[in-house]
């Protein structure tokens, strides 16, 4: 009898943790089943149609395509990554901070945006008549994108690496290893399971990436799995069957390359092992400085300038192909709707990325395993991309019970899932620095969750999340594979406006409207970072005493640790 009623006490317990599983497997596990299941049972799909059984053929260009130049631009990027981690980590020189900037930049930028002020660059007549046009719309162009767009994430992985090889490895190196050239061998030795890994993740973004795909590689002829499947769910006759053995091969190869990954970060471990101080931060030297300054200036300008540039120019230029000068009604609707699903979507996914993550505080350790399985639930969806999770959200919202299927509902349902992962990743570490002792004792004394969460939680990590919220409001705003498949009729947002004025070569308009669209982004996301702590927070007594309270808590936390 006592043993049920401690059953019944740690489920109800894990209770709010069980509902966010809930909400995860609706959202995430159920449409993906229900669509990768789509060849082996047909009945699955909502309408007949759908799950019509197509031919076996798994488009072989394509598929060849894709491995190859996700595999070219994997490699590629492995030096200038392991290069700016370096810089960053082990360096210090005056222009770190640009070059971080540069980094979150592209970041940022949209792919389809930066295809798209290359291809005005590259349309100059000199260049498009020559070898540079020839390049461009070819597999040295499309890799090219590809291995500048994955440097930001690369960057993460190869600081991580260089942190690893700590002070204590350089010390024993420089005493057992006398020649120069033979501690750089032992050091590249020592970097290479993170080298493996950025090399995953950058074949797996580079086989998912949508918005080169659907710009350069269609112009170029180029197909490639990621954009067959959007052709096969676009075009008619309809063709989800087919769609959905493309994205079996998409899915595989994500969770083989996550496997690799995370076997090769354990290898790096085990070849660290043990404590490690950190890393000390010399000076650069003056060869050093300049290839320094000289990597930071070409990410910078081929990522984020020359592209900018590129859109300013073509949108201060003459119009040409009966553009406007002015973005018309279409435009302005499209940014306004984006503001709206992207402004929900991120609330949604920070508020739920929080309460999983709130879920491993519990001081007597229920709900810890549930807020443990969401987030490999969650790191998996990674593995997803948005072409794929669209075309499962058509198949499973669109019956009689879950009729969502051409709503806002589901478009904002399916933004929240698809960047979720990305704002627990962000929150993770903030989380985790957390004691749990503050909240344990603030309810020994009495003291409501509501009120624990007013006065101790939302005053130490206000600051995180809203930047966690920035960051995801950023990526949603310009979003492309699910606008696409997902988006009400009659009600496209900002990114399937833009890519059809792309395809129909209005580019005056499109370069207009994006960075219009640009400036009013950033204009919410920062006036959300720096007017939410503060409002928040209020200026009242009680509350500037709660939020000093919090501060100091925490201070004295990080002290005795």
């Amino acid at each position: 009898m006592s043993g049920m009623r401690r059953l019944i006490g740690s489920m109800g317990s894990c209770g709010p943790s069980v509902l966010f599983g809930a909400v995860i497997a609706v959202s995430f596990l159920y449409p993906l089943a229900r669509f990768l299941l789509l060849p082996l049972m047909p009945d699955l799909a909502p309408l007949p149609g759908l799950g019509a059984a197509s031919g076996l053929g798994l488009s072989s260009g394509a598929l060849w395509n894709t491995v190859r130049l996700s595999t070219e631009a994997g490699l590629l990027v492995i030096p200038p990554g392991l290069l700016v981690g370096f810089l960053l980590e082990r360096r210090r020189w005056r222009g770190a901070g640009l070059l971080s900037a540069a980094l979150w930049g592209v970041f940022l930028m949209p792919s389809y945006l930066l295809t798209m002020g290359w291809q005005i660059v590259v349309a100059v007549p000199f260049l498009a008549d020559g070898a540079a046009g020839r390049l461009f719309y070819g597999e040295a162009g499309i890799v090219a994108l590809l291995t500048v767009k994955g440097l930001a994430f690369s960057s993460v992985a190869a600081r991580a690496g260089w942190h690893a090889v700590g002070a204590d490895m350089d010390a024993a190196s420089r005493v057992h290893v006398p020649a120069a050239w033979r501690r750089a061998w032992l050091t590249l030795r020592l970097l290479l399971p993170v080298s493996g890994s950025m090399f995953m993740v950058q074949m797996v973004a580079a086989s998912q990436d949508f918005g080169i795909a659907a710009t350069l590689g269609a112009q170029a002829h180029m197909p490639l799995v990621i954009y067959a499947i959007y052709q096969d769910l676009s075009t008619v006759p309809l063709d989800f069957t087919q769609a959905a053995r493309l994205s079996w091969v998409l899915v595989l190869l994500a969770l083989a390359a996550l496997a690799m990954q995370a076997a090769l970060a354990r290898r790096g471990m085990a070849t660290a092992g043990g404590y490690r101080h950190r890393p000390d931060v010399v000076p650069c030297g003056r060869g050093m400085t300049v290839l320094a300054w000289f990597l930071t200036v070409g990410i910078l300008l081929a990522g984020v300038v020359v592209p900018l540039l590129a859109l300013a120019v073509q949108a201060m230029g003459d119009a040409g192909a009966g553009d406007e000068l002015l973005i018309d009604g279409e435009g302005w609707r499209g940014i306004g709707l984006s503001l709206r699903y992207a402004f929900v979507s991120a609330v949604f996914a920070v508020l739920l990325a929080a309460l999983i993550l709130g879920g491993r505080m519990r001081a007597d350790g229920s709900g810890r395993v549930v807020a443990r399985m969401l987030l490999w639930l969650t790191s998996a969806n990674m593995a997803v991309p948005g072409v794929i999770l669209g075309a499962a959200y058509v198949i499973a919202f669109n019956g009689r019970v879950l009729s969502l299927y051409g709503t806002p509902a589901l478009l904002i349902l399916a933004y929240a899932a698809s960047h979720l992962p990305i704002a627990i990743r962000f929150l993770d570490a903030p989380f985790a620095h957390l004691h749990r002792g503050l909240g344990e004792a603030a309810r020994v004394h009495g003291v409501s969750l509501v009120r624990r969460v007013e006065r101790i939680y939302v005053p130490l990590l206000l600051r995180r999340l809203t930047w966690a919220w920035g960051m995801v409001f950023v990526t949603l705003f310009f979003e492309l594979p699910l606008s696409e498949i997902l988006y009400p009729a009659g009600s496209a947002p900002l990114g399937v406006r833009l890519l059809s004025l792309d395809d129909t070569l209005h580019y005056g308009a499109e370069a207009r409207l994006a960075l219009v669209a640009m400036g009013i982004c950033l204009a919410v996301t920062a006036a959300a970072i720096v007017l939410v702590p503060r409002l928040a927070t209020g200026s009242g007594p009680e509350r500037t005493r709660g939020a000093g309270n919090a501060w100091k808590a925490q201070t004295l936390e990080q002290e005795n640790v």
